[in-house]
């Protein structure tokens, strides 16, 4: 996937190099797309898309002038109405609906952020340098914050259990209220105006740079979470439903001592399973605990793992994620008449991303970065459509109304988990934890990386309104 995406980012930057010298054009706007131009300098600043050699605009006494004298005149009159320059200011607003999510591989979660909402403003400057240079140079700015409230669901049970050993696995659910999120993106393009030509049909190519940021947050967070025995010995099958016990241990044991009794070679806990096993039948039956603890032994406690409610009333996540990089885009326009337009565009990028998460109440995780995402170029890609009908309203003014789609997924991207060095000390003066576990732990720099385990996803639909001013 990243050779291929590489590859034809390659290929269509080489494509257009050898007409770099001669044209310029795209419409996209800091918006995500940059806006058309749509007038120029004749007729009161609206340019005609259609050209002068048009039926509708010949004289019927022309055809009793001289064919040299007329196709003189014809030429004329279809590069004035063509022309594009100067320099063009555009705003504009967008509601924007979209979703973001992460999925893991290994840890078999999936958080993901729905039914988002956005405000969004945006500003673009554009300078194009006219016929005898046709090329464009833009630049845009947005900026957005999150609409309203939405859910956000931290998935720990559909993809599977996270494991541990001796056959215990962890569920977890929680669903908790976004909001107050924000976003923020620039980019800057280079293009050959009206480089290509369909009928009445104008298409201008482009290359350029994208920069988006997003930040979501979640608040009022509550979930349940649950330690079972996930092997045959704890579960029980019925009709196709399969119920496990939950986890429960007592220990370490301790002599009169205080030494540590150890069960084997490397335990000092007892696993107490919830059900047992009939040897004559076969059956298995729901019992009180069974387990066994050593008759010299001082049970110091009992744990039920990670299974209990909670709720979190602060900010439980917050996720900063950006994507950058190079794009490729093919930008459309039809003039309907003087006044009136239509454009149409499609953008392909090759974004690098990079994702920064904080999860406050992870005591176990290092603070404010708590994980950390990273993709090269070649690891994600962006795709996005647009398409707006513009009118004029003065001689250097245009309305347009409009619709924009975003696409953004980065696969097998590989994570980074920094843990807290505090928590895992504490762990062993307490004697929960061994010293060659803190020691191991110490080694690698108390920060655990995962390859290929992230796939990240944000896509968004937006209805924008903006105004375009020629000077």
């Amino acid at each position: 996937m990243k050779k291929f995406m590489r590859t034809l980012m390659g290929v269509s930057i080489i494509a257009m190099m050898p007409v770099i010298a001669g044209a310029a054009g795209t419409y996209y706007d800091g918006n995500l797309y940059q806006s058309p131009q749509r007038y120029g300098t004749n007729r009161g600043g609206y340019y005609n898309n259609y050209g002068a050699g048009s039926a509708r605009y010949q004289n019927p006494n022309m055809a009793n002038m001289g064919t040299a004298k007329y196709a003189k005149k014809s030429t004329k009159s279809e590069s004035n109405s063509a022309k594009k320059q100067g320099l063009q200011i555009s705003a504009d607003f967008r509601h924007e609906f979209g979703k973001g999510e992460f999925e893991m591989n290994t840890a078999k979660s999936h958080l993901h952020y729905d039914n988002l909402a956005w405000n969004v403003v945006s500003g673009e400057a554009a300078y194009y340098f006219g016929t005898s240079t046709p090329m464009q140079l833009k630049v845009g700015a947005r900026y957005g914050m999150q609409y309203g409230e939405s859910s956000m669901v931290d998935d720990d049970i559909s993809n599977g259990a996270y494991g541990y050993d001796k056959g215990i696995s962890g569920y977890a659910m929680s669903v908790g209220t976004s909001k107050d999120g924000k976003q923020f993106g620039f980019n800057a393009a280079f293009g050959l105006t009206d480089f290509f030509k369909l009928g009445r049909v104008k298409i201008t190519p482009s290359i350029g740079y994208r920069y988006f940021e997003h930040e979501l947050l979640t608040k009022k967070n509550s979930g349940l979470t649950m330690d079972v025995y996930d092997d045959d010995t704890a579960c029980i099958s019925n009709g196709g439903e399969t119920q496990c016990g939950p986890f429960v241990s007592i220990g370490p044991f301790k002599d009169s001592s205080y030494n540590i009794i150890y069960l084997s070679n490397t335990d000092e806990y007892g696993y107490l399973v919830p059900v047992y096993k009939d040897v004559t039948t076969g059956e298995y039956y729901v019992s009180d605990f069974l387990g066994m603890i050593p008759s010299n032994a001082n049970v110091v406690f009992v744990s039920f793992g990670d299974s209990y409610y909670y709720r979190q009333s602060g900010t439980s996540h917050k996720y900063e994620t950006v994507w950058q990089g190079p794009y490729v885009a093919m930008d459309m326009e039809y003039a309907i008449n003087d006044n009136n337009l239509i454009n149409a565009g499609i953008e392909f990028g090759l974004p690098m991303y990079e994702s920064k998460g904080d999860q406050p109440y992870r005591i176990d995780w290092a603070h404010p970065t708590s994980v950390k995402d990273k993709g090269g170029l070649g690891d994600a890609y962006h795709l996005a459509l647009n398409a707006s009908w513009s009118t004029a309203i003065t001689d250097s003014m245009m309305f347009s109304l409009g619709m924009t789609y975003d696409y953004y997924i980065a696969k097998d991207i590989d994570a980074h988990t920094y843990l807290n060095p505090s928590y895992y000390k504490n762990l062993l003066d307490t004697g929960f934890l061994r010293q060659e576990d803190y020691d191991s732990l110490n080694s690698i720099g108390w920060e655990q990386k995962s390859q290929k385990e992230i796939e990240s996803v944000y896509k968004s639909m937006g209805i924008r309104a903006g105004l375009t001013i020629n000077f």
